[in-house]
C-alpha cells in the first residue's frame, strides 16, 4: 500500500455518485467554495464539540465541549450548538463507555472483493469519530451525525443506514486499525427547526391603547442568549425528538456489497480521468432546495479561478491530516 495513491473517502464517493463533474471540481481540480452553506458550517462546529465531549473525562467533557462553540462565527449557530450539547450531555451522561480512540484516521487498500486484489490506483481513507468499549467488553465504532430529518425509531432515516456505504467503509477502517468492532453505535442529533425570532416590521406592529405591544409583536430581534434558552426549553421537553442512538451491524455479504460499490465507482472515476470526460448530472444541481456550489461554473456564469467564490486546496481532504495515519499493519 502506498500513501501516495489518491484516496477515496466516504465523502468523495458520495460526490462521485451524485455528479462526476462535481467530483472533478472538488477532488481533481481541488476547488472549494468560500461560502460554506450554513448546514455544513454547523455540522463542522457541532462535530468538534462532540469530539471534545467524547475525548475528555466525564467530569470535564461538557466544559470542553462548550468551549468548542466559541469558534463559531455566527452567534446564533453557537447558541444552537450550546443548547444541543447541553441536552446531549443530559441525555447520555449515564451511558458510560471506555473511549479507546477519538478522531482516529485510517488508510487502507481498496480491495476487489471478488478477487482480493488491491487497487493500484486508489486507497480507502477516512476518520473514525470514536471507538468505545462497553462494560460487557464489546468494542463499538461510534459515528455522529447531525440531521434535520425525523429520527424516531422505524423512520426512513434508520432504514437508509442499511445501505450506507460510509458505515461499511468505517468498519473496514476500524478493523484494519486493530479494533475488532462488533457494531456501529450510530449517534444522531436532530437540529431544532426553531429559528431566531426577528423584530416585527414597523409597518406591521400592533400595540394596545397604552402603547404596549401585543404578544404577537416583537420590538427587537431575539438575542443569541434568548434563542439558546428557548431551544434548551424545547429540547428538555422532548429529548427523544433530538437525540437518537441505534446499533448498525454489517454482515459479511453486506460488507462485500459495499466494497463492490466502492470498487465499481473507483473504476468509473479512473475511466473518466483517462478519457478526460466527467459527465454532469442535472439531477444533482439542486438538492433539498439548495443549489450545488458549482452550478454557476457548470452553467458558464462563474469561474473556478474567481478568488471571491472559490479557493484551491493543496490537500483535497481537509478533514484529514496531510499524512493520514496508516493501519495497524504499517504501524506494526
Amino acid at each position: 500500500m502506498s500513501d501516495k495513491l489518491p484516496m477515496l473517502t466516504a465523502s468523495r464517493l458520495r460526490d462521485a455518485r451524485a455528479c462526476q463533474r462535481r467530483h472533478k471540481h472538488k477532488y481533481i481540480d481541488g476547488y472549494r467554495p468560500l461560502d460554506d452553506a450554513a448546514p455544513l458550517r454547523f455540522g463542522t462546529l457541532f462535530h468538534a464539540a462532540l469530539a471534545s465531549w467524547w475525548g475528555h473525562a466525564p467530569e470535564f467533557r461538557l466544559e470542553f465541549a462548550l468551549a468548542e462553540t466559541l469558534e463559531a462565527a455566527d452567534p446564533y449557530e453557537a447558541a444552537m450548538a450550546r443548547a444541543l450539547i447541553v441536552g446531549y450531555d443530559a441525555r447520555w451522561s449515564d451511558d458510560r463507555y471506555a473511549v479507546l480512540a477519538v478522531e482516529r484516521e485510517f488508510r487502507v487498500p481498496l480491495v476487489n472483493p471478488e478477487t482480493g486484489a488491491k487497487s493500484r490506483t486508489w486507497d480507502l481513507g477516512g476518520k473514525l469519530d470514536a471507538i468505545a468499549r462497553e462494560t460487557s467488553g464489546r468494542v463499538l465504532l461510534v459515528e455522529h451525525k447531525t440531521t434535520s430529518s425525523e429520527i424516531a425509531p422505524g423512520s426512513d432515516y434508520w432504514k437508509m443506514l442499511r445501505l450506507d456505504g460510509q458505515v461499511s467503509i468505517y468498519f473496514e477502517g476500524a478493523r484494519a486499525s486493530g479494533y475488532d468492532v462488533a457494531a456501529c453505535l450510530y449517534d444522531v442529533i436532530r437540529k431544532p427547526g426553531q429559528r431566531p425570532l426577528k423584530a416585527t416590521p414597523e409597518d406591521k406592529r400592533q400595540c394596545k391603547k397604552d402603547g404596549t405591544p401585543y404578544a404577537t409583536t416583537r420590538l427587537t430581534d431575539e438575542t443569541p442568549e434568548q434563542y439558546e434558552a428557548r431551544l434548551m426549553e424545547a429540547i428538555a421537553e422532548d429529548p427523544s425528538r433530538y437525540y437518537g442512538r441505534g446499533e448498525v451491524v454489517r454482515l459479511e455479504g453486506e460488507m462485500d456489497e459495499a466494497m463492490f460499490d466502492a470498487w465499481t465507482i473507483a473504476q468509473q472515476l479512473r475511466a473518466a480521468e483517462v478519457a478526460n470526460r466527467f459527465p454532469r448530472n442535472p439531477d444533482a444541481c439542486s438538492v433539498y432546495g439548495r443549489a450545488c456550489a458549482y452550478l454557476g461554473v457548470c452553467c458558464g456564469e462563474q469561474s473556478l479561478d474567481d478568488p471571491l467564490l472559490f479557493k484551491r486546496l493543496e490537500n483535497v481532504h481537509p478533514e484529514l491530516s496531510q499524512v493520514t495515519n496508516l493501519t495497524a499493519e504499517r504501524e506494526g
